[in-house]
């Protein structure tokens, strides 16, 4: 029997099933899908790598932004200072010192106020008086904060009329609880003072009542601040 030839291979087959080019055919389908394969690889690299970078990016602007945000608040250039010296409830030896505290946030627009808890009067590296608000943290748990009390009383200092016309060098010790405000973000804790150098001129008037007064202009204090006040031993 004679084989037909098949019009769409050109080779003679029985039944026209042209072999090669199935094939090839086949090879051909092979070859497409391997190469989907590769472009579906390198294509899932590009997405990956694409996230990664997009991410990363993320994660730094948010990193740069809050310390932006940090730094950009806004805060106080606190000064402290003794503003003055006074004494009140004169008896017969002894008397009250008063040392009154101002403070200055100059270039801003912040207040603070000052609440003192404890305060030392030295002279001369010698303990005078010491003072203490001892209902102070009572206040504070019940939320029922008073008036600042920007000064320090030492009661009962001893005092005589020997003092008439001297000058004293003193230091105060002070341990304020602070309030900040008028800044977008208010804060509060507490600072430990050292004044000194605080020099005092005491004299007596004609009743013989002693008084004393700061000499000269205002004396600047250092400070420490904290935001707990765990110091129990002053």
């Amino acid at each position: 029997m004679a084989r037909a030839i098949c019009s769409s291979c050109g080779l003679r087959s029985q039944h026209c099933q042209c072999r090669l080019e199935v094939s090839t055919a086949g090879n051909t389908n092979g070859d497409d899908v391997e190469r989907a394969s590769k472009l579906s690889r390198a294509s899932f690299c590009r997405i990956y790598l694409v996230t990664a970078i997009t991410v990363s990016g993320f994660c730094i602007s948010v990193f740069f932004w809050v310390q932006a945000l940090t730094y950009a608040r806004p805060s106080c250039h606190l000064e402290v200072l003794v503003d003055s010296f006074s004494i009140s409830n004169v008896s017969n030896a002894t008397a009250d010192w008063n040392v009154s505290f101002v403070t200055r946030s100059p270039g801003n627009n912040c207040k603070v106020s000052l609440h003192t808890i404890k305060a030392r009067l030295i002279r001369g590296g010698n303990l005078i008086s010491e003072s203490f608000t001892p209902d102070y943290f009572g206040k504070l748990v019940k939320g029922q904060m008073n008036e600042p009390l920007s000064y320090a009383v030492f009661k009962m200092v001893a005092t005589t009329t020997q003092v008439n016309g001297l000058v004293w060098d003193l230091r105060v010790n002070v341990v304020s609880r602070f309030y900040v405000s008028g800044l977008s973000y208010p804060d509060q804790g507490f600072l430990n003072v050292n004044c000194d150098g605080i020099p005092v001129n005491f004299t007596v008037d004609s009743t013989g009542s002693v008084k004393g007064s700061l000499l000269g202009r205002m004396r600047p204090c250092e400070y420490l601040v904290r935001s707990n006040y765990t110091d129990t031993t002053f």
